[in-house]
């Protein structure tokens, strides 16, 4: 097993998890947990709180036990795509959810059922609104500052961690490969090149991350790339390594090589 800054390859500290999770995570994670305290609420309300005006507009509507699973199965849905590359389906149903429920209490405001729903109603319609922003705000593709010299238009940058998991991915990197970045984060370089290569490219990063010193930085290395159908075509890479905090990064520019391509 091999060890490179402290860290085992192959397992996932937690430094490397929270960077996995990220922004959108976090902020499944922080709704999941309010879903699951709203269904504790709803279906262990006291007789007292259950016979105010909030709770029996939804009870007009269906049972709190019915308000309290869909809560329930919410959030725990959210905790769980938290963690996955793909989190659409836990965004929608978050923001569905926190729209239903704050348009309800605002119904019940102009009805008069609840004439202090409207502020409940603007609560969970904020919240709902905040959730949806997050689920459809483009995320902006990390672009180091520190590579020597601006990379091709056409160039893709990807950003590793020392065990080859890929951190981020530009989209000219989603354009080469055919993967975008949820499918792409998180995974190992070895999805971007043919089987046969594999194990050579696992070996260098074992002998990079023991002597901490690579040959091939900085210089322009020809490879054979792999699609995500499967087709390969070839590249030129350029590879540079930045020791940090949390061990070896590192930053690949691949470049497409054609005919008529400058870098062939």
């Amino acid at each position: 097993m091999t060890v490179c800054n402290g860290s085992v390859l192959g397992t996932f500290p937690l430094r490397r998890v929270l960077r996995r999770v990220g922004r959108r995570g976090a902020s499944l994670g922080f709704v999941g947990l309010l879903c699951l305290a709203v269904a504790g609420s709803l279906l262990f309300a006291p007789p007292g709180l259950a016979a105010t005006p909030a709770y029996t507009v939804l009870t007009a509507i269906a049972p709190l036990p019915a308000w309290a699973l869909a809560w329930y199965a919410t959030g725990a849905l959210c905790l769980l795509q938290m963690f996955a590359r793909s989190d659409r389906i836990a965004f929608a149903a978050a923001t569905a959810l926190l729209l239903l429920y704050g348009l309800i209490h605002l119904i019940s405001t102009f009805t008069g059922d609840n004439p202090l729903g409207w502020v409940g109603g603007a609560v969970w319609l904020a919240f709902g609104g905040w959730i949806a922003l997050i689920a459809t705000w483009p995320e902006c593709a990390h672009q180091p500052d520190l590579l020597p010299g601006a990379a091709p238009m056409n160039a893709a940058v990807v950003v590793a961690d020392a065990a080859g998991v890929i951190q981020s991915w530009s989209p000219q990197a989603a354009a080469m490969f055919g993967w975008n970045t949820e499918e792409a984060v998180g995974r190992p370089l070895t999805m971007l090149m043919p089987p046969r290569l594999r194990g050579p490219h696992m070996a260098a990063l074992a002998r990079v991350c023991a002597d901490g010193h690579s040959e091939l930085t900085g210089r322009l290395i020809p490879l054979v790339a792999m699609r995500s159908d499967g087709s390969e075509f070839p590249v030129a890479l350029t590879v540079n390594a930045w020791h940090g905090d949390d061990g070896i990064t590192y930053t690949g520019v691949i470049q497409p090589m054609g005919a008529g391509n400058a870098v062939e």
